[in-house]
């Protein structure tokens, strides 16, 4: 990535610090958003600002026109809503065959109905170009009309009018606008990983469901290896959570509300190892208990068909994901000879057409993975014209026509599937996933792509949900609006369209710790993306700074633990400091909260590993003679009521104690132990080490010589 081009989305570091520190410890002045272009996610395609505003008085009522649609209330409720949310009222929806003379109204309705059709006429309001999903809003200081063109249009016209309601004391304006809009992809989604540890609650995927509709996106993803339970298969999906046969109904139904579809993705040849490891079902498997099924087993068919002949009566998505990605042991086993007679890419598209003939046979439109297809481009001929290819890669890339043009062209509809940089870190790399979302997109909408799925992948199991976020609704508006969608401009208005906050101090926020990534990726500070991905991993917190491993680690972090640090403090000022400006999503400041002090944890780590390090070796230079005083303070920093082990054992109780409660708050529990776990051997290392210090520092005290350093596993280059 060019400089010219990554500048223009970074602030320098120094920067960062500076905002940060001014939002923590300033009071913000709200900004007079009815002066102002108003503050939209997704932008609409075509919007006048006005300059007079609605005012919201107690005679409002919200009509919705008859004959009313089966689904159209749920629009008038969500304004209903809003507008409660701030003014604390509930104002009546009505059905009424004619707009109300002289009284103040959101009138609601769909473009075919006559009485909407002759309102939008008499204000000379045009539906002409209008797409699918496409609505008309209007607010002009009397009236305000809300009309869609299908029901999911009359929503996100809805979803729109929220996001213009601005508090006023204990009142509210609603900002003058005209606003002509529909989206760019068809299909706008994002996913929940159900396999690789969190399995969230049903009353947390309720709310991934509002959310992302209130973004307009329209399609919720289910990632499931086994996590749906099978009658007549008690050991399928035994050692994971998962929601009961009505839960999934009730999701599904609730979801149907917000016009949201929930759809499953399974997998029809890897990924299954947590269901081959079983006996009852390793003799399906390409090797004994693996990751892939024996395409060439002739109970191969039965066995998927006996997964999708229960789950398909729940999920009635006109859509099914089959999954056939990452397929690395095909051919290595019971396939092999077959692979090596008629080539990888033949047996892999025969699986393919089979399970895709299976699922037809349901009604099913299939969609399938598509990177095997792009890594053998020779066999994408050959694949079945009605199907879509998911085609996804997750890092940075100068253009994304390699995994999109080998299916232009080809007959199959495709959808892009870029992710939101949460895998294996400690806060998801946002640089990295704006740059994959919003170029692949780009690309994606040149070559006709119809969709997107933004991906959330847990591969390390202890990711929660929350993080991802600002991703996410980055993912929405890159799907909806038809151009770029700018980073700096988005994030100007992300707090108002997410918390409701009036500034952008928790934008300005969630990047600084986002950018830690970068910093420690390179050991150094820098000033723009580099086309990488992470840095703060998860993987390093767990490591002990005085193993082999920990000395590697020390000699990259020890450079930017300071400014690291820094980064993450300031960070967490303001989603401390600042949490009651947040009327909406308040709730996920608190995993950000966590994120910064756990990155601060991880940084003040190898700071207190080299000072430990400094102050043994000053000790034993002190160990002789009158010196024996300096040597006992040295200890002490060491190990002792304030000292820095004791410091680093506070930090890991305190983190553990807070992981598991935001835990609890999205996820079933079953896989919490496995995470607590980690937590509590990271605790028993210091308790360890204190317990071995403590043992030092009286040994010392009863005349005993002081062990080297080197047996001790210190950091080498003392007093550096």
């Amino acid at each position: 990535m060019n400089n010219s081009n990554s500048s223009s989305r970074q602030l320098r570091p120094v920067q960062w610090f500076l905002l940060l520190a001014f939002a923590a410890c300033v009071p913000s002045l709200p900004i007079n958003l009815s002066a102002q272009q108003p503050m939209l996610i997704p932008q609409p395609r075509e919007v006048q600002a006005r300059t007079q505003s609605f005012q919201v008085n107690s005679n409002l009522q919200i009509v919705l026109l008859t004959p009313i649609e089966t689904g159209d209330r749920a629009a008038a409720e969500s304004v209903q809503e809003e507008l409660k949310l701030v003014t604390g009222q509930v104002f009546p929806i009505v059905g009424l065959p004619q707009p109300p003379q002289e009284v103040p109204a959101v009138i609601m309705g769909r473009f075919g109905q006559p009485a909407m059709h002759n309102l939008l006429s008499a204000r000379n309001l045009s539906t002409d170009g209008v797409g699918d999903q496409g609505y008309v809003l209007d607010v002009q200081p009397n009236t305000i009309v809300v009309a869609g063109k299908d029901g999911a249009g009359l929503y996100y016209g809805a979803q729109t009018l929220r996001q213009l309601v601005v508090p006023v004391g204990k009142e509210a304006r609603i900002l003058g606008v005209q606003v002509r809009d529909w989206p760019a992809l068809e299909y706008r989604g994002t996913q929940v990983d159900m396999s690789r540890g969190p399995v969230p609650k049903l009353s947390y995927l309720k709310k991934i469901v509002r959310t992302i509709a209130q973004f307009k996106m329209n399609q919720l993803y289910m990632y499931i290896e086994d996590s749906y339970r099978l009658n007549g298969q008690p050991l399928w999906g035994i050692l994971s959570d998962t929601l009961s046969r009505p839960e999934w109904a009730e999701l599904v139904d609730y979801a149907a509300r917000y016009h949201v579809e929930i759809i499953p993705s399974t997998e029809a040849c890897g990924h299954m190892h947590k269901v081959l490891r079983f006996e009852q079902y390793s003799g399906l498997a390409e090797r004994p208990h693996g990751h892939s099924l024996a395409v060439e087993d002739p109970h191969m068919l039965d066995f998927l068909n006996s997964m999708y002949e229960q789950m398909l009566p729940v999920f009635p998505s006109s859509i099914y994901n089959i999954g056939c990605d990452e397929t690395v042991e095909l051919g290595k086993g019971r396939s092999k000879d077959l692979v090596d007679r008629e080539g990888y890419g033949k047996v892999y598209v025969d699986n393919l057409v089979r399970v895709s003939k299976l699922l037809e046979s349901y009604n099913k439109q299939v969609m399938f993975w598509g990177d095997i297809a792009t890594e053998h481009p020779e066999m994408i001929s050959s694949l079945p014209k009605n199907l879509i290819v998911a085609s996804w890669e997750y890092g940075a890339h100068q253009s994304y026509m390699k995994w999109l043009q080998p299916f232009e062209g080809q007959g199959m509809k495709i959808f892009v599937c870029p992710w939101v940089g949460n895998t294996s870190v400690m806060v998801p790399d946002y640089e990295e996933a704006a740059y994959n979302i919003e170029h692949f997109l780009t690309d994606g909408k040149k070559t006709g792509a119809i969709g997107t799925i933004i991906t959330v992948w847990n591969d390390d199991g202890e990711t929660l949900y929350s993080p991802g976020w600002w991703s996410i609704v980055y993912g929405a508006a890159c799907a909806w609006e038809p151009g770029l969608t700018d980073v700096k401009e988005f994030n100007q208005k992300y707090d108002w369209a997410f918390y409701r906050n009036t500034d952008h101090r928790f934008a300005d926020a969630l990047m600084g710790l986002g950018h830690v990534n970068e910093i420690m990726r390179a050991g150094k500070s820098v000033e723009t993306f580099d086309m990488g991905y992470g840095g703060a991993s998860d993987a390093l917190f767990w490591h002990g700074p005085f193993s082999p491993t920990g000395h590697n680690d020390a000699e990259r972090i020890l450079p930017v633990a300071s400014l690291v640090r820094r980064a993450a403090e300031n960070a967490y000022n303001v989603f401390a400091n600042s949490s009651s400006r947040a009327t909406r999503n308040a709730d996920t400041l608190e995993s950000m909260k966590f994120a910064a002090l756990r990155i601060d944890a991880l940084a003040m780590r190898y700071q207190f590993a080299r000072e430990i390090s400094d102050r043994y070796a000053d000790a034993v230079a002190h160990a002789g003679g009158k010196n024996r005083q300096m040597a006992s303070a040295d200890l002490e920093d060491i190990q002792s009521t304030n000292g820095r082990l004791e410091d680093l054992r506070d930090y890991t109780t305190r983190l553990t104690e807070l992981y598991r409660q935001l835990w609890l708050s999205e996820n079933m529990p079953t896989w919490m132990p496995n995470m607590l776990q980690l937590y509590k051997h990271n605790s028993d290392l210091w308790q360890e080490l204190i317990a071995k210090f403590s043992g030092i520092r009286y040994g010392f005290y009863d005349g005993q010589p002081l062990p080297s350093a080197e047996s001790l596993g210190l950091l080498k280059d003392a007093g550096h």
